[in-house]
């Protein structure tokens, strides 16, 4: 079979549309690895972007944070997540956990006083940043699978289903029933699951009809499943 792959935005999502109108025969399949990053923005939360902001446009911010992590182990500063790579919000979040000790340290001192809006709260991002990364990691990994040159479309639907069920088990996680007002997982599960559901329905609703669930009930490997 012959497929046309890019990613969802409109002016190539048109031109897809229009090779398939005119080659019926050409699957329309949009691209796995961008629904996917944009799902892992969507579950950044707004204190990690306040953070990487105030760092990013601040030498005076930069120039304290690496003067209190001159005897750490690590040194290594806070890493954008890259808005063309997939995978980084993850390794963007986990930077910031990193680094978070340090920051702590120059906010209780008063070298950095932290004084805009996008940071005012930021003493809550430790606990946050923790739990934010069991939702990250499996996208990131997921990710680093459909990359391979052998994904197939059933793999793809598989893995979508995967991160469902990864989602549905941090949420249900024992181990991780705090007190109501304390809990990322109760306050954010709604938004979190309304953020997947949202990409997976864009991803399903842009292709050819049905191809994603017709080749994984196809694939040989499924089928010991039915």
């Amino acid at each position: 079979f012959s497929l046309v792959v890019s990613d969802t935005t409109k002016n190539v999502k048109k031109c897809r549309a229009l090779i398939c109108k005119k080659f019926p025969w050409i699957l329309n399949c949009p691209d796995p690895c961008h629904q996917l990053n944009l799902l892992a923005k969507d579950l950044v939360m707004k204190i990690v972007n306040g953070l990487t902001n105030y760092f990013s446009h601040s030498n005076y911010g930069k120039h304290h944070l690496k003067d209190a992590m001159k005897d750490a182990k690590d040194k290594r500063g806070i890493e954008i997540g890259g808005a063309t790579r997939f995978s980084t919000f993850a390794s963007h979040a986990a930077s910031i956990l990193r680094c978070l000790p340090f920051i702590e340290q120059c906010f209780a001192s008063g070298t950095i006083p932290f004084d805009t809006k996008g940071v005012g709260c930021f003493h809550l991002c430790s606990s946050h940043l923790n739990q934010i990364g069991r939702l990250l990691n499996p996208i990131s990994r997921a990710l680093k699978t459909l990359e391979g040159q052998h994904t197939t479309p059933s793999d793809v639907f598989f893995i979508y289903i995967g991160l469902a069920v990864a989602f549905q088990r941090a949420f249900s996680d024992p181990s991780l029933s705090f007190a109501q007002s304390e809990s990322f997982y109760i306050a954010h599960q709604a938004e979190s699951f309304a953020a997947f559901d949202r990409r997976f329905k864009i991803f399903m609703n842009d292709c050819t009809p049905g191809m994603f669930i017709l080749a994984y009930l196809l694939d040989p490997s499924t089928l010991q499943f039915f």
